[in-house]
């Protein structure tokens, strides 16, 4: 008992030796640094803090508290000199810690080395004044009352007293003037406050999930890239391109550390071209071929794609000979230097933009025999054999086997294969089996099919004399569309075929009121009336269609006057 007083009396005086206590080890150079750091918001409101160095590259700690919604921030080291801040390179807000880098000047800076030993329980450590304190203000003296792990390696230390706030943040040292870590104020009015491992600290840094973290995007200043090449694309690529200086930044910066990656160059090229920065796009894609290691095929494809995706979108007026010829080139080029089936694929799309269909269908029906065979190469090269006016049985067989590269049943991707494959057997009159496609693709589609949908299978069914389905098209039809007049004639002109007249009238005239001069109408609508013994309305009707330019009405009108 006698020795657990004593003990504890002891704890105590070392408790609370605070000044005048033997001071580390060349505490007077160390504290050099210590650093000043002033952070800017968007609306130029200022958040000062301090920072410490890590090391002789110019990498500091600081609190997150100064560097939340911070747009920009300046350091201030120990002879008045600033040195902008230049990247995040980690964050937690929790632990109120970021990890940054600064602009180096030419002299080298003071930095503390971090101790390879956490101090155990009952050690005396040493807390640096505020970087604003004079420098005659020796440190303070504390004890380390208790030692947690976690992160399976870090330390949290617990200390004896409660830290002054301004101290938040300043650099805890141990007897030879190592770092051990940095100080946590105490989470309430008395408590003692507690040390962070430096380690911990410097460990900060930005993995690919990091895009989407709160923390490192409240602060607007650049971050760091992750170092693995895939992870550095991914975490841009997560970023995404809202801000757009800042994802200039990011691609810079990916270049800057892999210059032989066409990745990089070639997301460069697409947002300045995104930009209509074609100049400058042409530029980055010079600069990238002269980078020795850079693979040159890439970039000819890359470049290709951006050009022949500018003259197939609207709007697009030429730069100089952005033209898909040039996109042909360079997908050839590419070609040339290490042949590769998406080469091929590139000149295909070049070559039928340039309506060379033959050449196009011979490089699509040449890739269906590499690892890139799809259904929509198939396609490709029906869509060529239409192009070149080849005769439809060629171009259904070549659909055929697009269907052909999916088991049944057919899943929903084949659904369009379906429906174009109908709509060219209805070309060649082969209604029937135009029709099954069309039912085939109701099928698959759902309650995704149009009004236009209907019309045309309505259209065949008449043609079968399917008059009953065909009904039942057309009804579905108006229900999709219910203001569109030409579906109204067709149901008219369908009803009078069927023998329903009256119907037919009404329909009729339900068209002529959405828009009377649609011609079609009138004549439909005269015709019905004639049927219905109204020859005076009827003829009334059968004028209009003839005053709109309806030859068919003018017949109708000379057979009734005869």
């Amino acid at each position: 008992m006698i020795r657990k007083r004593i003990s504890s009396i002891l704890i105590t005086l070392l408790c609370t030796l605070t000044i005048g206590a033997q001071q580390p080890k060349g505490l007077k150079k160390l504290r050099a640094a210590q650093v000043a750091v002033l952070a800017y918001t968007a609306d130029g409101t200022l958040q000062q803090g301090q920072g410490t160095l890590i090391s002789e590259d110019g990498i500091l700690v600081t609190q997150y508290d100064v560097m939340k919604n911070a747009t920009r921030a300046v350091v201030i080291d120990a002879t008045g000199t600033e040195h902008p801040v230049t990247e995040i390179l980690g964050a937690n807000s929790a632990y109120n810690l970021v990890r940054m880098r600064m602009e180096m000047g030419k002299k080298k800076m003071t930095y503390l080395n971090i101790t390879p030993q956490q101090p155990s329980e009952q050690t005396q450590v040493y807390i640096m004044p505020s970087e604003k304190a004079d420098k005659s203000v020796p440190c303070t003296v504390d004890t380390v009352i208790h030692v947690e792990t976690f992160g399976t390696e870090f330390k949290y230390l617990t200390l004896a007293h409660e830290i002054n706030s301004r101290q938040a943040n300043s650099p805890v040292l141990d007897q030879d003037g190592l770092l051990i870590g940095f100080v946590q104020l105490a989470i309430k009015e008395g408590n003692p406050s507690y040390v962070i491992d430096a380690n911990y600290a410097a460990s900060l840094d930005i993995k690919v999930m990091d895009a989407g973290n709160a923390d490192l995007n409240s602060i607007r200043i650049p971050k760091s890239l992750p170092e693995d090449e895939n992870d550095a694309l991914s975490f841009i690529y997560l970023s995404g391109k809202r801000d757009t200086a800042q994802y200039m930044n990011y691609i810079n910066r990916f270049i800057d550390l892999h210059p032989t990656s066409t990745a990089g160059h070639t997301m460069k090229a697409e947002q300045q071209v995104q930009m209509g920065q074609y100049a400058q796009a042409e530029s980055t894609y010079e600069n990238a071929f002269k980078q020795e290691g850079v693979k040159a095929d890439e970039l000819h494809y890359s470049l290709s794609k951006v050009i022949y995706g500018l003259n197939m979108s609207t709007g697009y007026q030429q730069y100089e000979d952005w033209n898909i010829e040039r996109a042909l080139s360079e997908a050839e080029k590419a070609d040339s230097i290490s042949p590769q089936p998406t080469y091929d694929l590139q000149q295909a799309h070049c070559l039928y933009a340039l309506k060379r269909y033959e050449e196009a269908g011979e490089k699509f029906m040449l890739l269906t025999q590499t690892n890139l065979r799809t259904p929509e190469l198939f396609m490709y090269a029906a869509q060529c054999k239409q192009k070149s006016q080849a005769d439809n049985a060629q171009v259904i067989a070549l659909m055929d086997s697009a269907l052909n590269c999916f088991s049944k049943p057919y899943p929903v991707a084949a659904a369009n294969i379906i429906l174009l494959r109908a709509k060219t057997l209805a070309e060649s009159e082969k209604y029937r089996e135009a029709i099954a496609g069309y039912n085939d693709f109701e099928h698959l589609s759902g309650s995704n099919v149009t009004a236009n949908f209907y019309y045309e299978r309505e259209q065949m069914e008449i043609k079968c004399r399917m008059y009953a389905q065909a009904l039942n098209d057309i009804e579905k039809a108006i229900k999709l569309a219910p203001d569109e007049p030409v579906l109204y004639a067709e149901a008219a002109a369908l009803n009078y075929r069927v023998g329903q007249n009256e119907q037919a009238i009404t329909l009729a005239q339900q068209a002529i009121t959405m828009s009377d001069d649609f011609a079609d109408a009138h004549r439909i609508l005269g015709v019905c009336l004639i049927e219905k013994g109204d020859k005076a309305e009827a003829r009334k009707h059968l004028l209009r269609a003839k005053e709109l330019g309806d030859k068919l009405a003018e017949s109708i009108l000379q057979k009734t006057t005869e």
